[in-house]
């Protein structure tokens, strides 16, 4: 057994040995507690042990590994090898581990010599969880030798070869493993029935703020990845991985608008259901649950991972009955707005919630009666009229949180924008798609909502949370009213040329000049199994281009890639993008025989001149919106994570 496999195995041992003694120890034993504690740190040594041994194979080129010869060759920049742990199939769950075992000795170092009944709870779970994802990165086994010796790795897929890389897959499972801690928090204080004391209160109200943070960051960071290298002009494509990495933001954003005190668990229930999404997501992109451009991979932990959620369903559900207190408790005032208003926030997030998860189940259910996974089809249109009604819910919702109205008075105000969005809608005005035209008068009466009442509350109290959560609520604001201004213009098809070099094209009151195409010939080096031989791993094209609108003259460049392992005769582009305050332009250069062959040739160090190429040309108007709400919306929650953190148990 390789020896980081072996680490796995013993910090497995040590954590199963650190559980039995929590359960026999008692409160004052404190040589125990000692014992114990000593016991947890050696195995989360081990385990960073572990992950730094794979790091280490990655950088030293050991490509006697399959994860190594997979995800890298000897060319490869270091950077991306140092990140190659994180993106690759059974390294990725390494990293979620690695992680959480960090999280879990900080918090048991900070918990030395205060120990209590609460925390020993506390520990036993956090046992629990780390064990299972030790044993599922043992099943995915990030060393396992390859059966064949190799000169060099098979190389990275050039749509990972980008920074995001290095940034996006981190942040989404530093979510992840916040939303863990904070589920393990919950259940201590259920099982001990201490939920409302204070050190849990304070603890999972920070957990989830990050855990917040960092969800919402990764969504955003995905989202750009895919705008500048993955998709044609688009952030988000209703991508069955994507769409589940919003359902744990869906329903941890529903729980920050639930009452503060209530009777009820549905606080713990929300956060159940929170840790649940957590690890369908993480089936669907590690458990080969579906086909998508964010799978990596047949693997056999997806059922392995629903397993686990469904048993901590069951457990949960257990816990409920001894409290003894309903799942949700339907406590509305009916005569206060802010009330009925949050009532409908959070029931508006989690119909969001059903809705999604139901169009991503289906092709799951339907795979597993036949036999094999289903590929998603396209259903950009259905999800975005599936959402639409809910959206406009919460937005109505945040609304109503903001105003200081009589209910019935709000109903009237709510009917005429309603009504005014109609009209537009009927006009066809300001925008070409009739439901964006219907649901921007109520985002712009929204965000005049949220900054009155934002103006109004200051001048009584000026407070880092009431900082924080006005900017959450006008960076959703923007971003819809982005999302609806440009995915209008973003759902209609480019406008599509085949070019010849040093030629001219005037579109959408544009000018694009044409030079000559530079050939890069063979570049890196990757290993060919079919061939036995270590060959270059891409060629290029470089077209220079002149761009000239409103005055302006840019002068760029773009790009065509021939990456032979990848898909679509392996050919891949990078489109150019030039943003304004009116929109962005959007060029994409895609091959066509010529170009293929032009590549191809250059992968064997011939330099052939292509005679044409396929150029897509496309405006999306004030895309900027979107990235200034997400610039806003993660300076908010960082506010209030800040706001809980500075403060001695979270209060100002």
């Amino acid at each position: 057994m390789e020896t980081g496999a072996i680490f796995i195995v013993l910090a497995c041992i040590i954590l199963i040995f650190d559980f039995a003694l929590l359960l026999v120890m008692k409160r004052e034993d404190k040589k125990k507690h000692y014992i114990a504690f000593f016991a947890s740190a050696i195995a989360c040594i081990l385990i960073v042990a572990s992950y730094f041994r794979l790091t280490m194979a990655f950088v030293n080129d050991d490509f006697s590994l399959i994860e190594v010869y997979t995800y890298s060759s000897s060319s490869l920049p270091l950077w991306y090898k140092v990140g190659d742990p994180w993106i690759g199939n059974s390294g990725s769950m390494l990293f979620v581990t690695f992680c959480f075992a960090l999280l879990y000795f900080v918090y048991r170092l900070t918990g030395l010599e205060r120990e209590s009944k609460l925390r020993i709870t506390t520990y036993k779970i956090m046992d629990i969880f780390l064990v299972f994802l030790l044993l599922v990165a043992l099943l995915k086994n990030p060393f396992k030798p390859l059966p064949m010796n190799v000169l060099d790795g098979g190389g990275l897929n050039p749509l990972l070869q980008t920074l995001w890389v290095l940034v996006h897959p981190p942040v989404v499972f530093l979510g992840y493993v916040f939303v863990f801690f904070a589920f393990a928090l919950t259940l201590a204080g259920m099982i001990r029935g201490e939920s409302e004391r204070q050190e849990i209160k304070t603890s999972l109200k920070r957990a989830l703020y990050a855990a917040w943070l960092f969800l919402a960051l990764g969504i955003a960071l995905g989202g750009w990845w895919s705008y500048e290298v993955l998709g044609w002009g688009g952030y988000w494509a209703w991508d069955p991985v994507e769409t589940a990495s919003l359902l744990p933001w869906f329903t941890l954003t529903a729980y920050f608008h639930l009452p503060a005190r209530s009777r009820d668990l549905s606080k713990e229930f929300t956060l159940l259901i929170t840790f649940c999404m957590v690890i369908f997501a993480t089936a669907l992109t590690r458990g080969g649950l579906l086909e998508s451009v964010h799978t990596f991979g047949e693997s056999r932990i997806g059922p392995v991972l629903i397993l686990f959620a469904f048993c901590s369903f069951l457990y949960f559900l257990y816990l409920a009955k001894r409290v003894k207190k309903p799942l949700y408790a339907f406590e509305i005032d009916t005569s206060s707005l802010y009330s009925v208003s949050t009532f409908v926030a959070y029931w508006s997030l989690m119909f969001l919630l059903l809705v999604c998860s139901f169009w991503i189940v289906r092709p799951i259910v339907i795979g597993f009666a036949t036999g094999s996974p289903m590929a998603i089809e396209e259903m950009v249109q259905t999800y975005n009229y599936s959402c639409y009604p809910f959206t406009l819910a919460f937005v109505a919702a945040l609304m109503g949180c903001n105003l200081s109205l009589k209910v019935n008075r709000y109903v009237m105000l709510i009917t005429a924008i309603l009504g005014i969005g109609a009209v537009l809608a009927l006009l066809g005005q300001p925008t070409q798609t009739p439901m964006a035209n219907f649901g921007l008068p109520l985002l712009l009466a929204a965000g005049i909502a949220i900054v009155y009442n934002f103006t109004m509350a200051i001048q009584k109290r000026n407070s880092l949370h009431l900082w924080g959560k006005t900017l959450i609520h006008l960076a959703i604001i923007i971003i819809l009213i982005g999302v609806f201004i440009s995915a209008g213009d973003a759902a209609k098809e480019p406008k599509g040329f085949i070019k010849t070099p040093n030629s001219t094209i005037n579109v959408l009151d544009t000018q694009i000049e044409f030079g000559n195409f530079t050939v890069y010939t063979g570049m890196g080096r990757v290993y060919y199994p079919g061939h036995s031989i270590v060959g270059p791993e891409y060629s290029a094209l470089k077209m220079d281009i002149t761009i000239k609108e409103a005055g302006n003259v840019h002068h760029r460049a773009l790009w065509m890639y021939y990456y032979p392992p990848a898909d679509q005769k392996g050919v891949v582009s990078k489109p150019l993008i030039i943003s304004s305050l009116a929109g962005d332009l959007y060029i994409s250069m895609q091959h066509t025989e010529s170009c293929y062959n032009s590549l191809f040739y250059a992968l064997m160090g011939e330099e052939v001149q292509p005679e044409d190429f396929f150029l897509k040309v496309k405006r999306i108007p004030l895309i900027w919106l979107v990235w200034l709400g997400i610039i806003m919306q993660a300076v908010g929650m960082s506010v209030l994570l800040y706001a809980e953190v500075r403060v001695k148990g979270g209060k100002e």
